[in-house]
């Protein structure tokens, strides 16, 4: 063992439980078993990640360069990972195990692009997004300020709020480089920075280039909240968790099975050198008030699929060993809570088999250039006919009614 870590994650369970089993059985619509890529010990549990923190000297950083073994890893900007369309994401996986014609609505046809065209794009501060950047990167909790709420529609409303963000300004290092930025901003517009329009277009480029997001006072009011809970979970373990972790890092790979071209964006990496195993961290907001729902979410959602398929292509990409997923639950509803769960090894498992599920669904319909809709789903020979039975929590009894008392 290196004497780089305090130990490896891993080795502290040595007895081989879950041993692959041999087949695949569905009973139901239920997974009773199915074959393990690999014996649930070897999957790191949250004991054990605790300890390796808990015992390590500092964290360290990993250059982009060193993940690209088997495919491609480079830190780009989300509109370029989405140009990548000839790449499967998780996403479209997902579609692919509704049903056939799920993956051609969605990856296919054209027929979403062409919709969206018709979508308005409005530019909105979005709370949950702001959250989500800031649970991954806590420096961007102070940077949401309310500004005054002066009139747009007068010379004096503005030129209060041109003051309010040049001091904003001000305050950063680089301040007479950005002042500067700003102002030619406006002047190549063509605007009169003495007129109203170019006072507006003054603003609004102060506002840009200061780095700060605008929100209401509702919006810092729930920030702050959700700061204050993020600040005190596990003494700070956010914070530990993270140090040099790796965000907006793309990867593309080639599955050799199928032929598929992949691509991942995970919200971040972290690694064996940091937290005692190559982890996948991921962030989802939830609307629901314990524990519990969320864990059903996470079921309804498909969300296993997506980690297990994070877990695979990074490792086949970085040439790393990534066997532990850390799933960051924000509540955006009261009380604004968070909460670090690290997925079962059986979870985690089922995750990669559907997630070859779907791969192997999508192969097969690109083969064959069918995509059949909801008869995918019915008995050969039945021409589409689907026999239908409603869940079994629909043949409880029914509480009696004393109408007439």
């Amino acid at each position: 063992m290196s004497n780089d870590y305090p130990f490896e994650i891993g080795s502290l369970n040595n007895a081989v439980t879950g041993d692959a089993l041999p087949s695949v059985t569905d009973t139901g619509g239920e997974l009773t078993s199915f074959e393990y890529s690999r014996p649930l010990a070897e999957y790191p549990t949250a004991t054990e990640i605790a300890m390796f923190l808990q015992s390590r000297d500092k964290a360290r950083h990993i250059y982009t360069r060193d993940l690209n073994v088997n495919g491609r890893a480079v830190q780009e900007a989300m509109d370029k990972y989405l140009a990548a369309g000839d790449f499967y994401p998780s996403s479209a996986l997902k579609e692919a195990l509704k049903s056939p014609l799920h993956l051609y609505y969605y990856k296919e046809s054209g027929w979403r692009e062409a919709l969206e065209k018709y979508q308005r794009n409005k530019e909105y501060f979005d709370l949950g997004t702001f959250l989500h950047q800031s649970i991954l990167e806590p420096t961007k909790f102070s940077r949401a300020i309310v500004e005054p709420g002066l009139p747009m529609n007068t010379k004096e409303g503005v030129a209060g709020l041109i003051s309010f963000w040049t001091d904003k300004v001000s305050e950063v290092e680089n301040a007479k480089e950005l002042l500067t930025q700003a102002d030619n901003e406006v002047m190549s517009l063509g605007l009169d920075m003495n007129k109203i329009d170019g006072m507006r277009a003054k603003y609004k480029a102060l506002k840009a280039v200061s780095g700060l997001s605008s929100v209401t006072a509702e919006h810092k009011a729930i920030i702050d909240i959700v700061k204050f809970n993020y600040d005190r979970y596990g003494d700070g373990m956010f914070y530990e968790l993270l140090k040099h972790s790796k965000r907006e890092i793309s990867l593309y790979y080639r599955d050799p099975e199928t032929g598929l071209k992949l691509r991942i964006r995970p919200d971040a990496m972290q690694f064996a050198e940091n937290i005692g195993t190559d982890t996948i961290i991921s962030v989802k907001s939830t609307r629901q008030d314990d524990l519990q729902a969320f864990y059903n979410d996470t079921v309804r959602l498909n969300y296993g699929l997506s980690e297990g398929m994070y877990l695979d292509v990074a490792s086949k990409v970085t040439g790393r060993d990534f066997r532990s997923t850390i799933m960051i639950m924000l509540q955006t509803t009261p009380p604004y809570g968070v909460a670090a769960l690290v997925w079962s090894a059986e979870d985690l498992e089922i995750g990669k088999y559907r997630y070859r599920q779907a791969l192997q669904t999508v192969a097969d319909c690109k083969d064959s250039g069918l995509y059949l809709a909801y008869d995918a789903f019915a008995q050969s020979g039945n021409m589409g006919l689907i026999d239908m039975k409603q869940p079994g929590w629909n043949a409880k009894d029914l509480l009696p009614q004393d109408i007439e008392n």
